[in-house]
């Protein structure tokens, strides 16, 4: 201990005699060449193989900006945290001119200058965003000429652009009967495994690669499933709950087959569906037949409810249960779970109606007496219970046609729906006591009726396909006018498609890649 004292001690007087010398020495100082980089914009989105990204930068140099042997300059794009994307050097002169290689993705794009005689190096950065031609529009599934599945797209790289027979030689066998497209979106880059695109058919659903289109017969759902219940040999896709209303990835997943399983997994625990949810809490190890569409919210997945086409019921499950809740009725109540002899689910669809305080949509189920021919409409906040928000019967008298028809589309904005026979359309106003029937003739078969409810905000926009022999398929964007005394469909003069698929389905992408 006294040894460490008189260390210390020692140490001190060191100190102090430093400090106190006398320092008469002379130093030469050398101005620094400072570089700044500048004008490198606020962002770029490009698109893969497509288009060409050029910056000019301005340089300015606070002593010799006259020699331009003195410097070396470095382009490195640098992908966004989480991404298993690589760094890449893109350019080496002082301008910028590249061909758009980099793999779709969000980059730090630096630019890095150095002064070679003083070894310093200086650097700013912007941002840039690689899309495909396919990372946004609308994606159509329909048949093709010949009478097979194929897929065109509404794409919006920038400028619209229509991208056609998607599908052709892309691995698959050749399929028939479309029924319909899902694309699951993307949450954040460690999603990227999951993110998939879906095409149904009668024959089978597969999921194919999201840039390419190509698809691989082993790309089935069965091989994601892993279930202590005896499975059947295949299963097929037809509706999924994989996305909010505006188009970003659930991390909870919910699949209905068509032969009737139901399926859910949490992303977090990787792509891997457990025991089929077409099962009920009272009777776990008994699988029902639940119709080939699931109830939810689109603003926001916490919850669903399925329909047991073999009992004829509803019942509701949450993102964190393992079965199905039987749902019970109550005196009085607008409209029953249970359903009554013969009424069956004729229709369903989710929407984002609000009415009741349910901000993240309502869902619609078309109900029919099959004795009678009544039809009725149930409406439901899928959420995190299951909430009965309205019921209105249908005046069959008064809605001609609908026994016939095969297509149909419930407004989010308005008491209305749409359904389709042949080249007609009609749209029927269920508001009780003011109920109406308007019918417009189109020029084609309508094949496909669908509001769009994810590429914007309004809810007002309804897409329309038709098809003839000679001009292909035909997709038209109108918008449902808001007046509640009449029905009025504005033609988009710039959404007008013609030459594609026999469309039977569409679905929004958005994503970065």
């Amino acid at each position: 201990m006294r040894r460490n004292i008189i260390l210390f001690l020692m140490l001190a007087f060191s100190c102090v005699v430093v400090s106190c010398y006398d320092d008469k020495g002379s130093y030469d100082y050398t101005e620094v060449n400072e570089i700044v980089i500048d004008e490198l914009g606020d962002g770029y989105s490009m698109i893969f193989k497509k288009d060409t990204l050029k910056i000019k930068p301005k340089l300015l140099f606070s002593l010799d900006s006259l020699t331009p042997d003195r410097y070396e300059y470095e382009w490195k794009a640098v992908p966004g945290v989480a991404s298993d994307l690589s760094s890449e050097v893109i350019g080496t002169e002082r301008e910028l001119k590249y061909f758009m290689e980099l793999y779709p993705g969000s980059y730090a794009l630096y630019l890095k200058v150095r002064d070679k005689q003083t070894g310093l190096l200086w650097m700013n950065y912007t941002s840039l965003v690689v899309r495909t031609e396919v990372a946004r529009g609308f994606l159509l599934i329909g048949d093709d000429e010949d009478g097979f599945v194929n897929v065109d797209m509404i794409a919006m790289p920038g400028d619209t652009i229509v991208l056609k027979n998607l599908l052709s030689n892309n691995g698959l066998p050749p399929m028939r009967g479309a029924k319909s497209i899902m694309y699951t979106s993307a949450y954040t880059a460690s999603m990227d495994p999951y993110v998939k695109l879906w095409v149904a058919t009668e024959d089978r659903s597969y999921y194919v690669n999201t840039t390419t289109f190509e698809g691989d017969p082993l790309n089935t759902f069965e091989r994601m499933v892993y279930s202590s219940f005896e499975m059947p040999e295949q299963l097929n896709p037809v509706h999924m709950i994989a996305k909010n209303r505006a188009g970003n990835m659930s991390t909870n997943r919910m699949v209905v087959c068509d032969n009737g399983y139901v399926f859910m997994v949490s992303l977090y625990s990787g792509e891997y569906y457990p025991n089929p949810m077409n099962r009920a809490s009272k009777s776990q190890d008994v699988l029902f037949k639940a119709y080939p569409y699931i109830f939810s919210s689109p603003g926001y997945v916490y919850g669903a409810v399925l329909y047991d086409t073999d009992d004829n019921r509803f019942l509701r499950f949450g993102t964190f249960d393992t079965y199905s809740r039987e749902l019970s009725d109550g005196t009085g109540d607008i409209f029953p779970w249970i359903q009554p002899e013969g009424r069956v689910l004729w229709y369903a669809e989710n929407t984002m109606d609000t009415e009741g305080g349910s901000s993240n949509g309502n869902s619609f189920a078309l109900m029919k007496d099959t004795e009678t021919n009544q039809f009725h409409i149930y409406k439901f906040y899928a959420y995190s219970n299951a909430y009965k928000r309205a019921y209105y019967a249908i005046n069959s008298s008064l809605a001609t046609g609908i026994n016939d028809a095969k297509l149909f589309a419930f407004s989010s904005k308005r008491s209305m729906f749409l359904y389709a026979v042949g080249k007609t359309l009609y749209a029927y106003d269920y508001n009780k006591g003011y109920e109406k029937l308007y019918k417009m003739e189109l020029d084609d078969e309508i094949t496909m009726l669908k509001f769009d409810i994810q590429s914007n905000t309004t809810y007002n926009d309804l897409y329309i396909a038709t098809y003839n022999s000679t001009t292909g398929g035909t997709l038209q964007k109108y918008v449902l006018g808001t007046d509640q005394n009449k029905f009025e469909l504005t033609p988009d003069e710039r959404c007008h498609w013609t030459d594609l698929v026999k469309v039977k389905d569409m679905d929004w992408r958005n994503s970065t890649k």
